[in-house]
């Protein structure tokens, strides 16, 4: 029975994963850009926000509403949750 529950908890788990990854901005529904300078982006299989305007060196550069992380990926600001696919 243990083994059972472990094993419906990890398929869970593992389907709560794969439903964060996007293939392209529409399966980003999901995700409200604070302002109206941010564009939603599906980045490296991660749903995001990005700063139409804004550019970085580093996540102190960027400011604004972010209720997730900035990240400064490619010189552009991004508010989002982390970025998977590629390890970058």
């Amino acid at each position: 029975m243990k083994v059972a529950i472990f094993a419906l908890a990890f398929v869970a788990a593992l389907v709560i994963v794969q439903a964060e990854e996007c293939r392209d901005t529409g399966d980003c529904s999901h995700v409200s850009c604070p302002e109206n300078d941010y564009v939603l982006e599906c980045h490296n299989r991660q749903c995001t926000c990005t700063h139409t305007t804004a550019t970085c060196a580093a996540p102190g550069d960027c400011s604004g509403r972010c209720d997730r992380d900035w990240h400064c990926i490619d010189g552009r600001c991004r508010c989002g949750f982390g970025f998977g696919g590629n390890g970058k």
